[in-house]
Formats: C-alpha cells, sequence, structure tokens
C-alpha cells in the first residue's frame, strides 16, 4: 500500500495543482501572451487527465483554451479533414490536438512547418487517447503503433499532400 501512494501520490498531485485560469480577459494581443503559460499547463493537464476524473474542471480547461485558440494572433491552428475524421468519436480529441499544436508553437514560435505542427497536435490526441481509456479507435490505434515506430510525421506529411 505504501508503494502505491508513493507511486502515484506525484500524478495525484500533478492533477490536483492545475488551476483553470479565471477572470482572464482575452480582447488586447497583449492578453493573449500574458496567458501562454497557462495554455501550457492547460493542454499539458487535459492529456494527462483521464476524461472521466473531474469533468467540470476539464469542462472549464476546454473553455478557457477554446478562448485562447480562437483569438490568439500568435498561433494559427490549421484544421484539416483527416483531424475531422479522427477525433469525430470524441470531440475532446478536436480540442486536444489543437492544444497540442498551440502548445508546441508557444514553445517553438519560431517553427512555421504545418507538417511539424500538425504532428505535435496529433502526438497529443494520442497521449491523451492513451491515458484516457475511451473507446477503442482502429485509426488512432494505427497512428499510435506509427508514432511508436517513429513513422508518424511520414503519415502526417501524406495527409497534407492529399
Amino acid at each position: 500500500m505504501l508503494f502505491l501512494l508513493v507511486a502515484l501520490g506525484p500524478v495525484a498531485l500533478a492533477q490536483s495543482a492545475y488551476k483553470v485560469p479565471v477572470g482572464y480577459t482575452l480582447q488586447r494581443p497583449e492578453d493573449y501572451a500574458d496567458y501562454s503559460k497557462e495554455v501550457v499547463a492547460t493542454v499539458d493537464w487535459l492529456e494527462k487527465t483521464p476524461s472521466t476524473q473531474e469533468t467540470e474542471k476539464r469542462k472549464e480547461a476546454n473553455r478557457f483554451l477554446f478562448q485562447w485558440i480562437s483569438g490568439t494572433p500568435d498561433v494559427s491552428v490549421q484544421m484539416q479533414k483527416y483531424v475531422a475524421d479522427l477525433t469525430a468519436q470524441d470531440p475532446d480529441l478536436l480540442l486536444l490536438f489543437m492544444g497540442g499544436w498551440a502548445r508546441y508553437q508557444i514553445q517553438h514560435p519560431e517553427i512555421k512547418d504545418p507538417v511539424v505542427l500538425n504532428t505535435e497536435g496529433i502526438k497529443t490526441v494520442l497521449k491523451a487517447y492513451q491515458t484516457n481509456g475511451t473507446k477503442r479507435n482502429k485509426h488512432l490505434d494505427s497512428l499510435v503503433e506509427l508514432n511508436a515506430k517513429g513513422t508518424l510525421t511520414a503519415w502526417v506529411k501524406k495527409q497534407l499532400a492529399s
């Protein structure tokens, strides 16, 4: 029992340590820049926290993330049909794709390559998919395998070319 407490303690602490921004104002470009760190923390938390846990907090985090992505002048997420198809079974995964893209662009502002940004968005979806234990999805399962083999980027490149 002590082993479980020691092993799982950091996970539980990390999940409960995250606080959804409240009282935020997103109107001017500076407002968005002020919340970049919170966006990264939000995506990290959404990615690591099973969707069945802290559902109210998750809704608030999703709302904040969507509002930030929708208005920020610094990040421009480009949606592709293949992403909509992959996430159709679980709409939360679509926001995770957008969040993964945004997080990567915040952390690497010099990167503008759509293949890299799409790949990072998909990797975020895959991490959350594996963590959440949601309903199995054959397409996502195959992408988990591609990612493990190191060929996910090539797959994304092909999707963007078609």
